[in-house]
């Protein structure tokens, strides 16, 4: 007898919870580097790397847009951002999915790739709709150094476990 396939059924509210454990983990490194290095944690794009192997593309890219669309709503304001950048991700991971997903040491080379693209296109879309002001310098050593380092630990700690929970049964 077949087993079911629950994965599709518990994904998208685990990759919400992960934004939102994503949030507090940026929050708190940027108390304990007071307010010197910002950095993002990206559990939720760790988490859809792993998910993009097991789910379908339909799934991940309506998923991708809901929980961006939540995203805005709660912490942007302004609808679109995260909306356009999540599911942006997630077809970079399929288009990518040939190369990145044979072993982990590919994946760990993906995360810095689809983490880098992930933040340049957020702030490329603050930059263009006049949001926010950055200059390059302060974005690349402040900001995306800290925020590529948090995420390879990030991804070192939780890559097996997320492959375990995203596995297709």
């Amino acid at each position: 007898m077949a087993e079911k396939n629950y994965l599709p059924y518990y994904a998208a509210p685990v990759l919400f919870l992960l934004m939102l454990v994503d949030t507090q983990i940026t929050r708190l490194f940027d108390t304990a580097t007071q307010h010197v290095y910002l950095a993002n944690a990206h559990l939720f794009l760790i988490a859809l790397m792993v998910g993009c192997m097991s789910l379908s593309k339909r799934y991940m890219l309506i998923a991708g847009v809901v929980l961006g669309l939540l995203f805005d709503c709660y912490y942007i304001g302004a609808i679109g951002i995260y909306t356009v950048a999540i599911p942006f991700a997630v077809w970079m991971m399929y288009l990518l999915s040939g190369v990145l997903y044979r072993n982990v040491f590919t994946m760990f080379f993906g995360t810095v790739i689809l983490v880098t693209a992930y933040e340049l296109l957020t702030v490329s879309i603050q930059l263009l709709f006049n949001l926010t002001t950055v200059s390059w310098n302060f974005f690349i050593a402040r900001f995306l150094g800290p925020t590529l380092l948090l995420n390879l630990l990030l991804f070192v700690i939780f890559v097996f476990p997320f492959k375990k929970l995203f596995a297709a049964k």
